[in-house]
């Protein structure tokens, strides 16, 4: 084995561990968010939507200028100053809530930052794996990688849970905080390895080329235009009404942590699975499998007893994990390395334009509709995306190439 192979590996045992250590202060976030917002003197669901909205509106925007900075200046350089930047963030938010400092306009304001540096961070995730992983591997690393994350996430969601009941939201917002830090650290160690793509042009003319190189994969806009409003509805559910629901009916910040971690560990066996199983048409096998999420929400329109609703948040996991391994090795096998970072700006700047709508809208929605009809909505829409998106031939058309069946044992 070379030694350039071995760096690679070696990049990517840091890269498993910074996503792993990562997500246990994902896993934390939305519990510890959520109900330290609705616990607030005169927290409402629409103070909620605010605050949630206020991350994700700036984080859509700033997506496509995240793809050119990292093709430009190299991924693990822009990933690690931007995890590091938000562990000063998120530090802040947790502080505030433990000194009961936090108000809504302080919070709105940390979270447009927050949003921007996540904006910027997210293009350059897809193409950093292509960049220390040899190509014949990209599948199983992809599922590994999910695999630490889940993990983690699983991690994140019991020790959320725990720490807002016992202690309230303050100390565990500061512990994601620095599960950021030591994330950015790990990843930029090996800013080294990977090279900036520079184009030679403006970046303006980076932004058009991306645009172009992004509308020439029809199969890539058909399935972001779903994930538009597929992520509408389901941030919508996820962050605003299930907290609200789990808050009514479920036992609080405990029943909705829980309720996330049987999501954790669906995303967690999905990604195993992904690891493994060869798909002869995968993006068409993986819209099929987002059908699981409409099925979800209706559990929650319908109220039904905490562990029917645990069973379809695992469902919902799977499917989705699944999908996204098959998505992103799909993406970087058929887009050019040069241009996988502008190419995943645009898919992630599509598929989440209208989050913001959802998280701004579900906390007012309840003010006018039942919680059930909220949900109910929101599954009727999630529905008929995904099966739009199936009318599409080249969805249909795109096949697995050989490389997608890769033996385990050869990424370790």
């Amino acid at each position: 084995m070379s030694v350039r192979t071995l760096a690679s590996m070696s990049a990517y045992r840091r890269l498993f561990a910074a996503r792993t250590i990562s997500n246990i202060g994902n896993g934390m976030a939305p519990v510890a968010l959520a109900f330290g917002i609705l616990h607030l003197p005169g927290g409402t669901p629409t103070d909620l939507s605010i605050v949630l909205a206020a991350q994700a509106i700036p984080l859509v925007i700033f997506l496509p200028i995240g793809g050119v900075i990292a093709d430009r200046v190299g991924r693990p350089l822009m990933i690690g100053l931007c995890d590091m930047l938000l562990f000063a963030v998120i530090a802040t938010i947790g502080l505030l809530f433990l000194t009961d400092n936090a108000t809504i306009p302080i919070l709105v304001g940390l979270q447009v930052l927050a949003g921007i540096l996540n904006g910027l961070w997210y293009p350059a995730y897809p193409g950093l794996i292509s960049d220390v992983v040899p190509e014949e591997h990209l599948q199983p690393a992809n599922a590994y990688l999910s695999v630490g994350s889940n993990g983690g996430f699983i991690v994140g969601t019991a020790i959320g849970g725990v720490l807002v009941t016992l202690f309230g939201s303050g100390w565990a917002i500061v512990l994601d905080a620095f599960t950021f830090l030591v994330a950015g650290a790990l990843v930029y160690s090996f800013r080294r390895l990977s090279r900036p793509h520079e184009s030679g042009e403006s970046p303006l003319r980076d932004l058009i080329d991306g645009w172009n190189s992004f509308i020439s994969y029809r199969w890539i806009v058909a399935v972001v235009i779903a994930f538009s409003l597929i992520v509408m509805v389901m941030r919508g559910a996820e962050e605003v009404l299930g907290p609200v629901l789990a808050n009514e009916r479920y036992g609080g910040p405990a029943g909705w942590s829980a309720v996330l971690g049987a999501l954790a560990v669906g995303l967690l066996v999905g990604a195993l699975i992904a690891s493994r199983l060869r798909i002869a048409r995968p993006i068409a096998f993986g819209m099929l499998m987002c059908l699981m999420l409409p099925a979800w929400l209706l559990t929650l329109a319908l109220a039904a007893p905490l562990p029917v609703i645990m069973a379809g948040a695992f469902a919902w996991g799977l499917a989705i994990e699944f999908f996204q391994v098959l998505w992103f090795t799909a993406l970087q096998r058929n887009v050019p390395p040069e241009s996988l970072s502008r190419v995943s700006s645009y898919d992630a700047f599509g598929s989440l334009m209208f989050g913001p709508v959802g998280l701004a809208l579900a906390g007012p929605l309840l003010l006018f509709v039942p919680i059930s009809e909220a949900f109910a909505v929101a599954a009727l829409v999630a529905a008929a995306a995904t099966l739009a998106s199936l009318l599409v031939p080249s969805v249909w058309r795109l096949r697995a190439s050989d490389g997608f069946d890769v033996p385990v044992a050869e990424l370790t």
